[in-house]
Order: structure tokens, then sequence, then C-alpha cells
């Protein structure tokens, strides 16, 4: 047993495992380029940076052959073990390879902080017309199901249903009626019954606004400034096993659909997945500077006011690109606008890991000046000590 613990070690410590973990890792980053332009950046972060095994498509089209490979949590978190049992068996704690430990522990925070931003990240969006009030942001990449039961006057109670639940032949059950997905398209084409739909599917809405439509599943986008339609034909019905009809969903359809349980008037839609914060954020003015005489931005800024019951804050602040707004554990950017310039885009992040990369870039640098440091001051030494000719 002792033998099998030492040889383990050994191995776990060993500079062989050291380079193949980084040559996969190599290989990994280089594969995952390659596939960034048929999948997009962010599928390429699930499906290859934060997960436990990816597969590398060899020879694709119909006659698909794929290997696996380790994913990146399995190469970060074997180099982390590959680190500390490195130190472990071999380093010292001496003031002369305080360099060295310092530059493996800026190495490890690096990882250490990817790991906590893949699992506590979270990237919104919040796009905001002049004079509009909004307590939520919303991911460009996901949707929800809702269905809205009004509780009382100017009062609503949202039952959200989130993506991951989202499929052809799904039920969520409700207070006397059942929502029932015939069929769900991740993203969707959706035209006209009078366009040439003959190869799209045969199934239609009886109600709401995708009564004339006909709708198809297409792949996913992967451009950073597209996004998903998705859509779904979604049935009503009641506990009895009666339908009440059939409506067409999507984030492509703008506005709540209408049906009617008992006498009560229910609303539903598929929207983009929204983050509900615990204040608010009115937009004062934004503007749009160009350098003079051409249409080539200069700067974005957006003039907002700050809202928040629970702490009683009414307050104005300046958002401009390079300033973003940090609160409540949120960071705010200027990223865009639209509208004729009457609307501002903001890029919402929560990341609570953010300052660890800097953290991490900062004890690597000084861990290498203080080797080089180490290295020149023995040089000039050595010089010093040769005697004269």
């Amino acid at each position: 047993m002792t033998s099998t613990l030492r040889n383990s070690c050994r191995f776990l410590s060993s500079l062989r495992l050291t380079v193949t973990l980084l040559a996969l890792s190599m290989l990994l980053i280089f594969i995952a380029t390659i596939m960034q332009v048929e999948l997009g950046i962010h599928e390429v972060q699930l499906r290859y940076f934060r997960a436990w095994y990816a597969w590398w498509d060899i020879i694709p089209g119909d006659k698909k052959f794929s290997i696996p490979l380790p994913g990146g949590i399995v190469l970060g978190g074997l180099l982390v073990i590959n680190l500390l049992a490195a130190h472990t068996a071999r380093f010292k704690l001496r003031w002369e390879k305080a360099g060295m430990i310092l530059i493996h522990s800026g190495v490890l925070l690096l990882l250490l902080g990817e790991f906590f931003t893949g699992i506590l990240g979270r990237e919104a969006q919040m796009s905001i017309n002049e004079g509009e009030t909004k307590n939520y942001s919303t991911f460009p990449r996901d949707v929800e199901l809702v269905v809205i039961e009004p509780s009382g006057e100017n009062e609503e109670t949202v039952t959200a249903i989130p993506q991951g639940r989202l499929h052809s032949g799904a039920v969520f059950p409700m207070k006397g009626f059942s929502v029932k997905l015939h069929t769900f398209y991740r993203n969707s084409e959706i035209l006209p019954e009078t366009a040439d739909v003959s190869a799209f599917d045969k199934t239609r809405a009886t109600d709401g606004l995708g009564k004339f439509f006909a709708m198809r599943g297409t792949p996913r986008e992967t451009a950073m400034d597209r996004r998903d339609l998705s859509s779904a034909f979604v049935d009503i019905v009641k506990d009895d096993g009666t339908s009440i009809g059939r409506w067409l969903l999507s984030n492509a359809l703008k506005g709540d659909q209408a049906f009617e349980i008992d006498g009560k008037t229910w609303k539903m839609s598929i929207r983009q997945h929204r983050l509900y914060h615990p204040f608010s954020i009115k937009l004062l003015d934004f503007s749009h500077d160009r350098y003079l005489g051409t249409n080539v931005p200069k700067n974005f800024s957006s003039k907002i006011r700050i809202l928040n019951p629970e702490t009683g804050e009414d307050r104005e602040d300046l958002i401009y690109m390079n300033h973003p707004l940090r609160y409540q554990g949120l960071t705010f950017y200027q990223s865009g606008f639209d509208n004729n310039d009457e609307t501002s885009i903001f890029q919402v992040v929560r990341n609570p890991a953010w300052t660890l990369p800097y953290i991490a870039c900062a004890m690597v640098a000084i861990g290498l000046l203080w080797v080089f440091s180490q290295h020149l001051f023995k040089a000039i030494a050595r010089r010093k000590a040769i005697p004269a000719p």
C-alpha cells in the first residue's frame, strides 16, 4: 500500500505529467479555435473549456468520426494537482525559492480564477430606452417560457420555466390546466403560410399571433451579434383532458399571447431569460459623440438614475466607454446603442472572482522579477570576484 501511494505521488508530481497536460491543453485550444468558426465562442467555451470532456470531429459530415479529449475542467484540475504535488515533493520553503513559489502560486490562482468564473460568472444585457425604467437584465443566448396569472389589481404571478426544461413533449401542470410543448426548436425560422413552406413543420397554430405562420428548426446561431429564435407549438390542456387550442410561441414574436381558463385570462410567451435586480435603473439621456466631420464613434455615454427602494437610494451616475458602473456585485458596461441613439445597451456582468486574474498576473510578474534579479546579482558577484589581469 505504501509503495502504491509512493508511486502515485511520484506520478502526480512528475515533470512528464506536466508536459503531457500542457501539450493536451495546447491541442484543446487549437481544436476549440477551429471549431469556433462553426459553433461560436459561447458554445466552444461550454463544450471544450468548461466541460469534463470534449469531442474532436476528425471526419465531419455524414461519415462523422470523432474522438474524445479531456476537457478544460479535467486538464485544469490535473494541472492544479500536479503543481501542488510537485511543490510538496520537491520544493522547500527557503528564501531563495520565494520567487519560484510566487510564480507557481500565481499560476495556481489563475487556474482557480477561471474555475470560479465558470461557476459563478454571469453575463447579461440591459437594453433601455430614454425615459424608461428597468429592474431586470436579459440573457441573449437563453430563453424561458413564462405563464402569467392575473392575481390582483396591477399584480401578476409569473411562472418562468427555464430553457433546460424545454423540449418537445414536455408537460408543465398549472392551476386547472397544463401547458404541453407539442414541438420545440432551440433555433427556428418562421414564415407566413403564403410563402413557400413546403419543407416546414406541418403543425399549425389554432389561436394567437402565429395562427397563419409556419415554423421549422434551423442550426444554432454562432455569430456574436445574432441570437437564436426559439419557438414552440404549445397546447393548453384542461385537467379533464380537453385541449382549448394550440399557440405558436417564439421570442421572435413581440408581446404576450392570451388564453382563457374558467373565465380568467392568462398570458404566456417565450422570451429571453431574465435576471431581476432589487433596484431599478432609469435612462435619463444617451449621448453618441462622433469625431468631427465623420460618422466614426468617439464616445458613448449614458446618464442614468439608480432607484433602490430597499436602501432609499436615488442618485444619478454616468456610464461611458471604459468607465463602467459597479453596483451590488454587478458591473454595467456601455456596450452599444440602438433605435437612432434613443436606446442604450449595457453589458451586465456578475463575476465575484474578477480580481483573481489581476492578482495572479501581479504575483507572476513579481516572482519573475525576483528570480531574474537573483540571477543578475549572482552574475554581478561572480564578475567582481574575478581578479583583474
